[in-house]
């Protein structure tokens, strides 16, 4: 499989999945056109996506699907809260409900990929992060598995046991503690970022990859606040938890809020 991160933080975060024969997102926060000309950089169109999914209401995640669900006809996935959210915000009363499919069970399969909603923690109102599996169609046996997890107050045990046996994970360094303590931002708003419905900081996004049983063979640090955080000082700081404790086979990328990441799982 492959992963491209055609955005991530707070102005908007749209990351695609794909492989030979099936192309997925997870949520869609930034606009249409730009999905258009992200995805005409991969040699691909709207038209080749199998679906969206989305882990929760926040504008930063569904900035672009009022106009999307307006032009394409392509499946929305969350859980039933969310969508119900999501349609009752006055900004997106006119959207199309058509393309809504609730996340009635966990699991959706679209041809070999098996996509899993886990249950996170944040100030939404059902978040979800995501699992994507690949399958082998003749052994059924999972041979690749992404995990996207995102907006975290704190790493549950649910969301320990998601990101374990993943190839690749796209984890949350939203702020470097310093940072946010000594900036700019409001008392209440820090409270927030810091409360177990906030973000996830780099010390504990590398503390989360130290206590997985099973380690990935790569890391992308996503959702990195522009006001408290760097992308030197995450992977320094991560890379520096990661030294003390020989984790030194882990590959680290940084996703961007205007750039394209893209990897190979």
């Amino acid at each position: 499989m492959n992963i491209s991160v055609l955005a991530s933080g707070s102005r908007g975060n749209c990351t695609l999945i794909h492989d030979d024969n099936h192309a997925i997102l997870i949520d869609m926060g930034i606009s249409t056109r730009k999905l258009k000309q992200a995805l005409a950089q991969l040699h691909l169109n709207i038209e080749d996506l199998a679906g969206i999914f989305i882990t929760h209401e926040h504008i930063d995640h569904i900035r672009g699907l009022k106009t999307l669900t307006k032009n394409y006809s392509l499946p929305i996935y969350s859980k039933i809260n969310t969508l119900k959210q999501i349609a009752s915000t006055q900004k997106f009363t006119d959207i199309n409900l058509k393309h809504f499919h609730p996340l009635l069970s966990d699991d959706i399969n679209i041809g070999n990929l098996n996509i899993n909603a886990f249950a996170t923690s944040h100030d939404a109102i059902d978040p979800v992060g995501y699992n994507i599996s690949k399958y082998s169609s003749t052994t059924k046996k999972v041979t690749e598995k992404i995990t996207l997890a995102t907006d975290l107050g704190f790493i549950s045990k649910t969301v320990q046991n998601a990101l374990e046996n993943s190839n690749t994970i796209i984890l949350e360094a939203n702020h470097d503690l310093k940072l946010l303590q000594n900036g700019q931002y409001p008392w209440s708003l820090k409270k927030r970022i810091l409360s177990t419905k906030g973000h996830l900081s780099n010390v504990d996004a590398g503390f989360t990859i130290n206590k997985l049983q099973a380690k990935p063979q790569q890391i992308i640090l996503a959702h990195l606040s522009e006001q408290n955080n760097t992308p030197d000082i995450a992977l320094n700081t991560i890379k520096q938890i990661f030294q003390e404790n020989n984790l030194d086979d882990i590959s680290l990328h940084v996703a961007s809020p205007d750039r394209i990441l893209s990897i190979k799982n």
